[in-house]
């Protein structure tokens, strides 16, 4: 994993810890959108992840009206 990468999901884990309480159970999509982040950021290269997780919080919105199971 590259060092944007570990940044990265250091990044989310601290996300995770600090903040996500506040906001429990408001992700619409399985797995949550910090998961999916850790996920593509484990499987994917910093770039890709960054593309692929921020087109996903876009998406986490009362609004949208797609499939809401969207593994990375």
């Amino acid at each position: 994993m590259s060092p944007l990468s570990r940044f990265a999901v250091r990044f989310i884990e601290t996300y995770r810890k600090d903040v996500a309480h506040r906001f429990a159970g408001r992700c619409r999509f399985q797995p949550g959108c910090s998961e999916y982040g850790l996920e593509a950021f484990e499987k994917y290269g910093f770039a890709k992840a960054l593309r692929k997780t921020l087109w996903r919080v876009a998406r986490c919105n009362r609004w949208y009206r797609g499939a809401l199971i969207d593994p990375p």
